[in-house]
């Protein structure tokens, strides 16, 4: 019988890993917030931090689970591989599912798609951050990098 490489210690490294990662996408776009806060006062603000908490707390959640699955995907997908290609390729990709969703809607609500643009640039920043905070957490053992090879059972 073949053996699975999917043991409970794998999950339970791929959820400290999706952990890690969603803690650092909501950080990141805490941060993002603050500073587009800030610009909203010079003459290029493109938005302002969301109006009610029911709205702030929406992309918090959806920034959380988007870090949860980015940090799943990218153990899985790098396994111990240090091809910064197959790395850089994880977050585009993540980067371009969320960001051509945001500006998609912005295309269908307004005329402006710059806000939305931004946008997508800003799903790049928070994902290139989560994988320099996975890259690091791998190299310190925080993390364990996916096993390509399991014993024989």
């Amino acid at each position: 019988m073949e053996q699975t490489p999917f043991t409970p210690q794998e999950r339970v490294e791929s959820l400290k890993a999706g952990g890690l990662s969603a803690s650092g996408a909501i950080l990141v776009f805490m941060i993002l917030l603050v500073i587009n806060e800030w610009l909203a006062q010079w003459p290029i603000a493109v938005s302002k931090l969301p109006e009610s908490w029911i709205s702030l707390s929406g992309s918090l959640a959806s920034v959380a689970i988007s870090g949860l699955l980015f940090g799943v995907t990218y153990r899985y997908a790098i396994r111990q591989d240090t091809n910064p290609q197959l790395k850089s390729g994880v977050v585009l990709a993540f980067s371009l599912v969320r960001g051509l969703a945001q500006i998609d809607t912005g295309f269908g609500i307004t005329d402006t798609v710059l806000p939305f643009v931004l946008m997508a640039v800003e799903s790049w920043v928070v994902f290139s951050c989560d994988r320099i905070i996975l890259d690091q957490a791998l190299q310190r053992g925080w993390l364990k990098p996916f096993a390509t090879n399991q014993p024989a059972p």
